[in-house]
């Protein structure tokens, strides 16, 4: 389900550093040491119709082949703010990070690993946003990632992102 939000969300071109409305946009993060850049399509939600952002979902992707990448949802009852947010830390907030791969054949998808971290037991995550505006979102993240269907974990570090509103 959250490959295809992604999916949606990827209508903005490729961020690979680039400028949108005068803002950087990039998505990055260490996954067991190792340097990953989720530049390609990265943006957040649509922009929201209030004053108060009950969604927060940021997304890219590692090339244009749309095979790797990293996304972020959260949802919180009483507003998003700039500051920290860690899964499963308070009522009313739902937090989680995931970085999936999908399995190609033949030019066709035919499944998607997903290490999920957030809302999985033994797994974790947290944003801080440093930045809520109307143009979009900007911060940073890790957490504890656990693969979808098993016990394999990914540790996820120096994340982070300024993604524009779709």
């Amino acid at each position: 389900m959250l490959v295809f939000a992604l999916s949606g969300l990827s209508a903005c071109k490729k961020g690979s550093g680039n400028s949108n409305g005068g803002q950087e946009t990039y998505m990055s993060c260490k996954i067991n040491g190792t340097l990953h850049e989720f530049n390609y399509h990265v943006n957040a939600n649509d922009k929201p119709a209030t004053d108060t952002v009950h969604f927060v979902v940021i997304g890219g992707w590692e090339k244009p082949d749309m095979v790797t990448g990293f996304g972020i949802d959260m949802q919180i009852d009483k507003g998003a703010k700039e500051g920290t947010y860690v899964s499963n830390s308070a009522p009313g907030l739902l937090l989680a990070g995931k970085y999936y791969i999908q399995q190609m054949k033949d030019g066709k998808i035919v499944g998607t690993t997903i290490f999920n971290g957030g809302d999985l037991d033994g797994s974790s995550f947290t944003m801080t946003i440093t930045s809520l505006t109307k143009w979009g979102v900007k911060g940073t993240f890790s957490g504890k990632l656990r693969l979808l269907a098993g016990d394999e974990y990914l540790t996820v570090t120096d994340g982070k992102f300024s993604a524009p509103y779709n």
